[in-house]
């Protein structure tokens, strides 16, 4: 057997008996799926008092039929400790330990995720297929979970303009869902790629869903929200990319119809507003932007705690977790200077959170 087939394999066994947190622990302790397995102990990678969930003969066997499966597919099973993992799935805090991918495309940035209701109007998937059309011009990949609505909107639009795009799906890869989108789902394999966490043959179920989303956020560098009410499940996936310092773009709508009351709410809190594809790009040519390599020059004329903060900052967004971390101020007094320095005109706050020094 070669060596990938059996580190496939292991992982896959491995998978199958332990939660995702923990398979990326015993990855990152021992190297590879097959040192974790041949290790007399995992105390030193998840904790003495954690039991140790080792795969069963039957694991071992559900793994072998997965990689037959896989091959007869022209499939691909990646792992975060591949180097061809999608590099910014591998940042969020519980990157899917297997991942596995269907079509052509590498899965690299850059992404970005449009999603919204089920339940579009017509102007809702007009908007959603300019925008995707527009960013896939730019080269620009469009992610989304190939559900009615805004998702196909998203999806077809970018495969008509020539471009990239990636189906995240809540069930197994081989698995077209919903029933009636199984051209889409042909169109995306051979031009795109179709990618699940799920095992082949996997049924969709209802938990798999909000589970799926962090993968739609986490392989994007921020995710754009048309229309959705307010208890819409795109706003899952907003939460995701909150956690995950993503940014979050939101497009308006009709105030009366109720379809948009998602969206309206996320741009009171902060969520970029968007009308056009520019004002996308805009964000995003920030967020591309080099970090200076040199130490921030502090602003003239600060008080000593403002200067410090503000020697933190830079034009990359910070999230208050790491400047709280970096700053050992109390996290009272740190937003009270963050928020000095934003009424100063010196600091912008973005959603989820994130703070960076003022353009100019």
């Amino acid at each position: 057997m070669p060596e990938s087939q059996r580190e496939v394999q292991a992982l896959l066994a491995l998978s199958q008996a332990e939660p995702p947190r923990r398979v990326r622990r015993l990855l990152d302790h021992f190297g590879s799926a097959q040192e974790a397995l041949a290790a007399a102990n995992w105390t030193a990678a998840v904790g003495a008092n954690a039991p140790e969930q080792r795969p069963t003969q039957a694991d071992f066997a559900w793994a072998a039929e997965q990689w037959q499966r896989l091959c007869a597919a022209g499939g691909r099973c990646l792992s975060p400790k591949d180097a061809d993992y999608p590099p910014l799935l591998g940042q969020i805090a519980a990157p899917p330990p297997v991942l596995f991918a269907l079509g052509p495309d590498d899965l690299t940035p850059p992404t970005i995720a449009i999603v919204g209701s089920r339940k579009a109007s017509d102007s809702g998937k007009l908007i959603a297929g300019e925008l995707a059309r527009g960013l896939v011009e730019q080269g620009i990949c469009i992610v989304s979970g190939m559900a009615f609505g805004i998702d196909a909107a998203a999806h077809t639009a970018a495969l008509a303009a020539g471009g990239r795009t990636i189906a995240v799906l809540g069930c197994g890869p081989d698995v077209p869902y919903p029933r009636a989108h199984t051209q889409l789902y042909r169109q995306i394999r051979e031009r795109g790629a179709i990618v699940s966490e799920f095992a082949w043959g996997a049924q969709p179920e209802r938990g798999a869903f909000p589970r799926r989303n962090r993968i739609i956020s986490g392989l994007s560098l921020g995710v754009i929200i048309v229309e959705a009410p307010q208890k819409s499940g795109a706003l899952i996936t907003v939460q995701h990319a909150l956690d995950q310092n993503r940014e979050v773009f939101a497009v308006p709508g009709d105030v009366r119809s109720g379809r948009n009351a998602g969206c309206h709410q996320l741009i009171k809190d902060g969520a970029k507003l968007v009308e056009n594809v520019e004002d996308v790009l805009e964000e995003l040519i920030m967020w591309a932007s080099p970090r200076p390599q040199s130490a921030p020059v502090p602003a003239p004329s600060l008080p000593p705690e403002d200067e410090s903060v503000y020697a933190l900052l830079s034009h990359q967004p910070r999230h208050i977790d790491e400047l709280a971390q970096d700053s050992a101020l109390p996290p009272a007094t740190l937003l009270d200077v963050l928020l000095r320095l934003e009424l100063d005109g010196l600091v912008d706050q973005l959603a989820g959170k994130r703070f960076l020094r003022r353009a100019g």
